[in-house]
């Protein structure tokens, strides 16, 4: 029954990576730009194969902000690793959960950071008279 559930999870894990690859691209699973039986995952894998730039591949009514597609990249990335031709190689949903917390906005991060600096100096300003 492990191998059963186990093996289940490695396919949803796949599926969730397609799922990514949608959501990045804008593209279908079968899409007919990717030619004759090719499915977004070999697409995808193609333009790895080929050192193409993956940027052309994100979907530009996402954003062209430079910041945005570094996120949409890392996503990307992880998307490659959910959908590894061997399922021994996909990582757990935990993994999956764990990496994309790990691929918040560095903005965001800098952000927080920048405010909480200026709360502690803003508290150690003297009050004017």
């Amino acid at each position: 029954i492990w191998i059963h559930i186990e093996g289940r999870q490695k396919i949803d894990i796949y599926s969730f990576g397609v799922v990514l690859l949608e959501l990045l691209t804008g593209k279908h699973p079968l899409d007919p730009e990717f030619g004759e039986s090719v499915d977004i995952v070999q697409w995808i894998r193609r333009k790895v194969r080929h050192n193409k730039s993956l940027e052309e591949a994100l979907d530009p009514n996402v954003g062209n902000c430079k910041h945005v597609q570094e996120e949409m990249l890392l996503v990307l990335r992880l998307a490659l690793l959910c959908t590894a031709k061997l399922p021994k190689d996909r990582p757990s949903m935990r993994d999956v959960i764990t990496m994309l917390r790990e691929a918040k906005p560095q903005r965001k991060r800098v952000a927080t950071m920048m405010d909480v600096q200026l709360t502690k100096t803003s508290l150690s300003l003297p009050h004017p008279l």
